[in-house]
């Protein structure tokens, strides 16, 4: 099953990223982006003019020595000249001890870089890690930022909490981290607190991006939150005219 509707959509060269430093690489999307994940989703009524869309393409489950794949099978239909973004999500089934080895990051990468699509202007991984899982993670985040093409952004999602009071995320070769800020769990309150009392992120890269959520309320922040960063939306509610508009007014 082809899980994409392209409507017209051109492929996009990496050359037309000016740099390969972390600025150049990022340059190359927009502010706005609206994440897709794995339902039906209708993204034909977005400006592609100031919104790009990260969509999950991959989710990647360990358990014990074995990596499934499962790329993604439902629709997506998007608007001519879409800025898009890969997301390779990895979950681990704990019903078998974790082996984190080698063998399973090739399996992601070599899973990864197989199938990803021309028209893609940055990869994205969507993580949870354990504390014990780190490593494993460092090292997978490591491979690809040594395999992807030198001009290919690379993007993490991070743990709100990662950002603000555990810095492991913060020599990770990657070009931008997003803290989630909604879906928190426990941190919800005080990491609430923290963005109120006007508190940033700890990691520098961390201030290049943030994850929110259209049916979430956000903190109140000071305006200079938002300066210079990118804005990663996500819905409970499928996509389509009604919860686009409402994301380009919430997050102009």
């Amino acid at each position: 099953m082809n899980a994409f509707r392209w409507f017209g959509i051109a492929t996009v060269a990496a050359g037309l990223l000016v740099s390969c430093g972390p600025s150049g690489r990022l340059g190359g999307l927009p502010r706005r982006m609206l994440w897709a994940w794995e339902r039906p989703e209708d993204l034909r009524s977005l400006d592609p003019r100031s919104t790009g869309v990260a969509y999950l393409a991959w989710t990647f489950t360990l358990r014990g020595q074995a990596v499934a794949i499962a790329p993604r099978r439902q629709e997506l239909w998007l608007a001519p000249g879409t800025a898009l973004m890969a997301v390779a999500r990895i979950e681990v089934d704990h019903r078998e001890p974790f082996a984190a080895g080698p063998a399973q990051r090739e399996r992601i990468v070599a899973g990864i870089l197989g199938a990803l699509r021309p028209e893609v202007r940055g990869l994205q991984v969507d993580f949870d890690a354990r504390l014990s899982e780190r490593p494993f993670y460092r090292d997978l985040l490591q491979d690809l930022r040594n395999r992807l093409p030198a001009a290919l952004p690379l993007s993490m999602t991070a743990l709100a909490s990662w950002a603000l009071f555990d810095d492991w995320i913060r020599d990770l070769p990657v070009d931008e981290a997003v803290p989630m800020c909604f879906d928190m769990g426990a941190d919800t309150p005080v990491v609430r607190l923290r963005l109120q009392a006007g508190a940033d992120f700890r990691v520098p890269r961390a201030r290049l991006a943030t994850g929110v959520c259209l049916q979430e309320p956000l903190p109140r922040l000071p305006g200079s939150f938002w300066q210079r960063r990118r804005v990663y939306v996500f819905s409970h509610l499928p996509w389509g005219r009604a919860t686009v508009s409402r994301a380009m007014e919430a997050f102009p």
